[in-house]
């Protein structure tokens, strides 16, 4: 009787003792799952130029832990889509947003996508989005000019146009500074969480100087139509968001007439809405 009893508390201990250990194990268990816990994060596909404008097919999804995913790191690729990269990134680095965050960097060389080339054109606060465009966007541009006919040797306007000649282009500077939007001390940038925007990203550049000119990333033939689309009316660019896929619309020209839905022909304001002076000159109508 007494053996019996004896085994019997030496299964009850030993059977407290396994409970134990079994928690103990279970404990530690689910701390290393969780450090261990797989998140999604950006990574380069192929080696990634210092200046390059990130396309699609340039990064990669990849699952990592998450004690390993990166401050600023990324899991969605709208947020990094479109955005020009200032730093040389590795094949398989993960991308963060410290990277598109980085100082001024002389020459713009380097910054123009391969086969594209670097254009200016003239805007003002006004067809430059009120003085809101930076290096990095991407606008879509307009062209509008006065149709008609020439009688006795004088143009006479009959159709106003407006007409979208390129679409889903890359601003490469503003004025002479091509990164305005990224001059500010990295030190001094707070990095979010995973798959955010700063708040600062795009709040560089400094409103002491009026924009003047845009200068964009264009293959050799976009670089003829916005040429000419110079010459022969006014340009307007038109802000497209961060988060844009880059469609193309091609939307077809748009004339006054089918715009207010008359026949009769346009006639052309007499005098600008307001003139823009520069020195003594008036250089600017709207």
């Amino acid at each position: 009787m007494t053996n019996t009893r004896a085994l019997l508390i030496s299964l009850a201990i030993s059977l407290f003792a396994i409970i134990l250990l079994f928690s103990y194990i279970s404990s530690k268990e689910k701390k290393l799952l969780e450090m261990a816990s797989p998140v999604t994060v950006l990574v380069a596909a192929r080696d990634i130029p210092e200046g390059q404008r990130i396309e699609p097919n340039m990064i990669e999804q990849i699952q990592v832990p998450v004690k390993y995913a990166q401050p600023g790191s990324f899991a969605d690729s709208q947020h990094i889509v479109n955005r020009n990269i200032n730093v040389p990134v590795l094949k398989g680095t993960q991308i963060i947003e410290s990277m598109f965050a980085v100082a001024d960097m002389g020459g713009i060389a380097a910054k123009i996508p391969a086969g594209k080339r670097a254009f200016s054109i003239f805007v003002t606060d006004v067809t430059a989005v009120g003085e809101l465009v930076q290096p990095g966007d991407m606008v879509d541009l307009m062209v509008t000019v006065e149709a008609g006919s020439f009688k006795d040797g004088m143009g006479v306007s009959e159709e106003i146009i407006t007409r979208t000649v390129l679409e889903n282009i890359l601003v490469l500077a503003v004025n002479q500074t091509s990164s305005s939007r990224r001059s500010g001390d990295v030190a001094n940038v707070d990095q979010q969480a995973a798959g955010s925007l700063l708040s600062g990203a795009r709040q560089g550049g400094s409103k002491k100087d009026r924009i003047k000119t845009l200068t964009l990333a264009l293959e050799p033939r976009q670089v003829q139509i916005l040429n000419l689309s110079q010459e022969i009316g006014t340009i307007s660019a038109c802000l497209r968001s961060s988060f844009d896929d880059g469609n193309i619309v091609n939307l077809p020209p748009l004339s006054a007439q089918e715009f207010l839905g008359i026949k009769k022909s346009i006639i052309p304001r007499s005098n600008p809405a307001w003139v823009e002076i520069r020195g003594a000159e008036a250089i600017s109508r709207y």
